[in-house]
């Protein structure tokens, strides 16, 4: 099994969501994200973040606001978005990283 760090990496584009379990739209956040990882399923890998359990990944990130979604290519961040997000939007987020 790769590390976080070897996935965010690899030339195949990452999208990283950071949560916080104690969110109130916790649970439609995770939902949406399920909806990517099967819409983008080979083309891009998809990692969920709880700070609350993983700050030692979380921390370099600066995240402040949840949910916070990166997209990352080689180890570099393309894009971050902060706030809910539908999977029309964040399809959109995406295709102009891609």
């Amino acid at each position: 099994m790769k590390t976080f760090e070897e996935v965010i990496k690899s030339a195949t584009p990452s999208l990283v969501v950071f949560i916080h379990s104690g969110e109130q739209d916790d649970k439609e956040v995770v939902d949406v994200v399920e909806e990517v990882r099967r819409k983008y399923d080979g083309r891009l890998n998809v990692l969920r973040v709880d700070e609350s359990y993983d700050q030692r990944v979380a921390a370099p990130f600066s995240v402040s606001r949840y949910p916070t979604f990166v997209l990352m290519k080689e180890g570099e961040e393309l894009m971050r978005e902060s706030g809910k997000k539908s999977l029309s939007e964040l399809s959109e987020m995406i295709e102009r990283a891609f």
